[in-house]
């Protein structure tokens, strides 16, 4: 029995509703994708409602993803991953739990960074409360790291669409 339905669908692709791994595991073919944008709940220290694991146990909970990210994804394919950091329960510095899972997609399943951007997010709540609100030793954390990773280290890519015109100063400067 599918644990996944069927929500919606275009011309352009199909919207399921349910368990994300298990839709990939019964739905989805060896090497058929070419780009996977996912945005999986943080390892945070405070338990949310979605049911986020705790930075301490993420690289062994995403290792099933990343098995089957590589199996999915053609050789050319792209894997994006948008993912915040945490702070270690207790004290004023950071959790190296996404680091550590770039690391382990990078080591154990063979990908290949293409390029990490940072995307800064100033709507961010100022937290923890007691590093940055109360003690003020800390400043907000504002930052979501975006790795762009591949089976390749030749992934299908253009940057033509991103393309803007140079400014006068960086015309000055050539």
């Amino acid at each position: 029995m599918n644990k996944t339905v069927e929500y919606f669908k275009t011309n352009f692709g199909t919207i399921y509703h349910g368990d994300s791994l298990d839709l990939i595991q019964e739905r989805m073919k060896d090497k058929s994708i070419d780009l996977i944008m996912t945005s999986p709940p943080f390892g945070l220290v405070r338990k949310k409602r979605y049911g986020n694991v705790d930075s301490n146990d993420y690289v062994n909970w995403f290792r099933q993803f990343g098995k089957e990210f590589r199996r999915i994804l053609k050789d050319s394919g792209s894997l994006v991953i948008d993912i915040g950091g945490a702070w270690i329960p207790g004290l004023p510095t950071r959790s190296l739990y996404h680091y550590e899972l770039l690391i382990m997609l990078c080591k154990e399943f063979g990908f290949h960074l293409a390029q990490e951007f940072h995307w800064w997010n100033p709507s961010k709540l100022p937290t923890p409360a007691e590093w940055v609100n109360v003690r003020r030793i800390r400043v907000k954390d504002a930052i979501n790291n975006i790795w762009w990773l591949s089976p390749s280290p030749w992934p299908k890519a253009s940057n033509r669409r991103v393309l803007a015109p140079y400014s006068n100063s960086m015309k000055t400067l050539l």
